[in-house]
């Protein structure tokens, strides 16, 4: 699977569902698979993968919120993103809806 493009719309797979447990934050798919041990940014950078703003609009919404530079953040969120697809958790719109 290629890398997630910053022009790429994240959105989370029908099948998918994330929740807080306690101090934990779990995405789950309907298989049974489980993805545990995100930190706060990452739970936060799913929590907007609903397919309304691509990839560096989000990256510039979460930087706004924390004071970043967002040519730092967006390589690691680029990353972060490949991975959640390579999961088979997100998918990549070329569009956003």
């Amino acid at each position: 699977m290629t890398d997630f493009h910053a022009d790429h719309a994240p959105r989370w797979r029908e099948d998918v569902s994330g929740q807080r447990f306690g101090a934990d934050f779990i995405i789950l798919d309907a298989e049974g698979n489980t993805l545990r041990g995100l930190n706060e940014t990452a739970v936060e950078v799913w929590m907007l993968c609903d397919g309304t703003r691509t990839a560096r609009a989000l990256v510039e919404f979460v930087s706004q919120r924390h004071g970043w530079e967002v040519e730092r953040v967006l390589p690691d969120t680029l990353k972060f993103l490949t991975e959640l697809r390579r999961l088979g958790l997100i998918d990549a719109l070329e569009e956003v809806r």
